[in-house]
């Protein structure tokens, strides 16, 4: 959740899935986390959420729920993730991955072996970016299939091609 909008305790949210219709839709349940996936509530205990209405606002989704109506305790859950589960989403095709589920992986170089792991994963215009906590810093790199040679969604292993002094 990007920050709250308006006074009745709306969501302005940043999709990160391709189906940001059916997540965000009348009825949907959704928890809040972090971006591991694990559940975090102000108060330390799942809540389901009950969305009341989704919609899209410029680049980001409004999204309203029952159990908040008002903005500041809209606002105190500023920055936590909302989680879906997998089960109401469209099947992947072969091949596919949640961009959520790559957060955590481990991120190795062909012929080098582990460098470090996804921290995050943006969305910027040119398409998306992992960023890598390593031993030495956080380098951004573009997801690119001449990049990513292989995700392993099992083993939790992105494997990308070598690129020359990004992980020194």
């Amino acid at each position: 959740m990007r920050r709250a909008h308006g006074v009745r305790g709306a969501w302005a949210v940043e999709s990160l899935n391709d189906a940001p219709d059916v997540v965000f839709a009348s009825g949907a349940v959704l928890f809040a986390g972090d971006r591991e996936g694990n559940l975090v509530q102000p108060d330390g205990q799942p809540q389901p959420l009950h969305v009341e209405d989704g919609r899209p606002m410029n680049k980001e989704w409004l999204v309203r729920v029952r159990e908040l109506s008002d903005r500041d305790v809209a606002d105190s859950w500023r920055g936590r993730y909302l989680l879906a589960d997998a089960d109401v989403l469209p099947p992947l095709d072969e091949g596919e991955i949640y961009i959520g589920d790559l957060i955590g992986m481990q991120v190795h170089v062909e012929g080098r072996g582990p460098v470090g792991q996804v921290r995050d994963v943006y969305d910027a215009p040119q398409g998306y970016i992992l960023e890598v906590e390593t031993a030495t810093g956080r380098p951004l790199v573009p997801w690119h299939d001449d990049l990513v040679r292989d995700i392993d969604d099992e083993a939790r292993i992105i494997t990308l091609a070598p690129l020359d002094g990004l992980f020194d």
